[in-house]
């Protein structure tokens, strides 16, 4: 029996179902570092359930039990991984230290990517923002030259769990400290990568932005969590780099969804002429959309030049010479981790205890001779939309639930339908009224999609969609043909001929859950963002050697958005030993005179258009003397 450990309440909601119920807190890890999620409501009411003398309430109170012993074991199993990883990890920060690749005449800077699941460093190189020529001058003030960060996937680094994980932390104190003993080893990480520049620290500016997972989170945990992290920032003790409280922040999910254009464009080479760490805007004659897949949220952004876009339009200007107009648009819990939790509840809806947790409730995307444990906080209404608050006030605030395939094979068609019914397409009501067809899922307005464009390339999707490519073995480029096709065959597979698919792409606690990831994807691209059956989608996780996402863009942003210096050039005088450079005295003097010079020319051109006025003025009185005397 596998467990899905997605769905699980904070602390205190946890401790306190336990103290109801007569369990023994003991048995509740204390580690707030397990994989439990806060949801954004945090509503806590205390779990109704029936008579524990009913042997389904103590059944009830058995599954919770059984869920915590299992959560403590794979916190005990996860040590054993964390460890190796830490190993493997050591050893490629000794590597570094011999050898980071940095260029000793490049700025960096850091950015954090503080995604649902982890949280990922990115360490960024760029020319240092000085001109002297004035020709780039001429450019960087018309807005044509820009900085180009550039990377190496060596310089990335990642950890588990979320930053939002930390919301369930009440007491601020231990919150702060948990958050920094969090970012301490992305820190040293950093730091080993740029150890040469030790004495810099202090210039190269950090950057961390959170996702999907701390937008879920309520407006009060929100900014604690954040505040946490930009007062450990602050303290130069705990990091030397450059750093305002800006710049940790949580991105809204549209600037997610047009970094995540402009890091895929300007990757390909479609945004900037590069050259070397610097480079010029230039007018793309193509462009890519973009798509993402992440676990709380998915986003898409696409550029359409030759028509109107009546709403989520969003200006994207790079320096001052050329500006983007985007459709982006970023569906909050419409991820893949999302997803499968909303699934869930679905299929626990209006089921007594005795269905939930005797019989088991059919489940028609695991494979043949399945079944999983799973927990969830979400509750589902009559007309089938999630809410947070159960229509019924007797109802539990958890609920368990055994999902099983007693047949032999998966059922496709069932899969499907269930994965649609998650888009809510039947919201799309008033946005088919008001926009004429021009409507994705949920009620949001798109425009079509411009992949009959001249001027567009291709979707390029990463995230998870990458991921459900690899299981599904389709190419890189497929079409939403072959994705349905794949899945279909995916999910028509017993447990065991599905462990022979897989191959080891997967891990085996994640496979039973791949039919309906792809099922979900296939209805997303297909129903939900209206690609067509003959349309193809490339499915990647590198770009141009790197990675693809919206870190890139995000970086390139914020480069551009520092200022300018300006250092004269040296003067190349015949004999370099007299004159080795002009002096800071003779150019304050060339200055003034040239000040003087031009004040001079004012007075003199000011003096002439006086004369000139004056001798107009004589003139006519001339006239005006002569007419009278006639």
């Amino acid at each position: 029996m596998t467990i899905d450990f997605h769905l699980l309440e904070d602390k205190d909601s946890r401790r306190r179902f336990m103290e109801v119920n007569g369990i023994s807190t003991n048995d509740v890890s204390s580690d707030h570092h397990d994989r439990r999620r806060l949801r954004h409501h945090h509503h806590r009411h205390p779990v109704a359930h029936e008579s524990s003398e009913d042997k389904f309430g103590k059944l009830e109170i058995a599954q919770e039990n059984d869920f915590w012993a299992k959560q403590k074991k794979m916190e005990h199993d996860s040590e054993a991984k964390v460890a190796k990883q830490h190993r493997k990890r050591q050893k490629l920060m000794h590597e570094l230290y011999q050898d980071s690749g940095i260029h000793q005449d490049s700025i960096h800077g850091l950015m954090i990517d503080a995604g649902s699941t982890g949280s990922r460093l990115h360490v960024y190189e760029w020319k240092p923002r000085v001109l002297s020529d004035p020709d780039d001058i001429a450019a960087a003030v018309a807005g044509d030259y820009i900085s180009v960060p550039g990377t190496e996937s060596r310089w990335t680094d990642r950890l588990r769990p979320g930053l939002d994980t930390f919301a369930s932390i009440q007491d601020d104190d231990e919150l702060r400290q948990a958050v920094r003993d969090y970012l301490q080893p992305l820190l040293e990480f950093a730091e080993t990568v740029l150890h040469e520049k030790r004495n810099k620290f202090g210039e190269y500016p950090i950057f961390l932005r959170a996702t999907a997972g701390m937008r879920i989170l309520s407006t009060e945990d929100r900014a604690r969590v954040m505040e946490a992290v930009r007062s450990s920032f602050r303290d130069k003790t705990y990091s030397p780099f450059a750093f305002v409280d800006e710049q940790a922040r949580v991105l809204s999910g549209e600037e997610e969804a047009i970094y995540d254009w402009t890091g895929v464009n300007f990757l390909l080479g479609n945004l900037v002429e590069q050259s070397a760490g610097a480079g010029s805007v230039v007018e793309p004659t193509l462009t890519h959309g973009a798509l993402d897949l992440g676990g709380g949220s998915t986003q898409i952004a696409f550029f359409e030049p030759n028509g109107d876009i009546m709403s989520n339009l969003f200006k994207l200007q790079i320096g001052q010479a050329k500006h983007w107009n985007l459709y982006a648009h970023s569906f909050l819990f419409y991820g893949i981790n999302e997803a499968i939790a909303r699934f869930h509840s679905r299929l626990i809806a209006n089921k007594t205890v005795e269905e939930r947790l005797v019989k088991g409730i059919h489940n028609p995307c695991l494979p043949g001779g399945s079944e999983q444990q799973v927990r969830t906080d979400i509750h589902v209404k009559h007309d089938g939309l999630e809410i947070w608050e159960s229509e019924d006030a007797s109802a539990s605030a958890v609920s368990h639930a055994i999902l099983r395939n007693v047949k032999a094979h998966g059922d496709v068609d069932q899969c499907f339908e269930a994965a649609k019914a998650l888009l809510h397409l039947e919201k799309n009501d008033w946005c088919e009224f008001a926009h004429k067809g021009d409507c994705s899922f949920a009620g949001i307005y798109q425009p079509a999609l411009p992949i009959q464009s001249p001027n567009f390339g291709e979707f390029l999707a990463f995230s998870n969609y990458y991921h459900v490519w690899q299981f599904l073995h389709l190419p890189d480029k497929a079409s939403i043909t072959q994705l349905e096709q794949a899945t279909r065959h995916a999910c028509s597979l017993s447990k065991e001929e599905l462990i022979v698919f897989n191959d080891g792409i997967v891990s085996e606690d994640e496979l039973d859950s791949y039919c309906f990831r792809s099922a979900y994807v296939y209805q997303l691209l297909r129903h939900g963002y209206g690609f067509k059956d003959e349309d193809s989608i490339r499915a990647t996780r590198v770009v141009a050697g790197h990675q693809v996402g919206w870190c890139a863009g995000a970086m390139l942003y914020e480069i551009n958005a520092m200022p300018w210096k300006y250092v004269e050039q040296k003067v190349d005088m015949v004999s370099a030993t007299a004159i080795p450079e002009i002096s800071a005295v003779i150019l304050i003097g060339i200055f003034s005179m040239l000040s003087l010079l031009l004040a001079i020319f004012r007075l003199s051109r000011q003096r002439r258009q006086f004369l000139s006025e004056y001798e107009c003025l004589v003139a006519k009185q001339e006239s005006k003397k002569m007419y009278d005397s006639l």
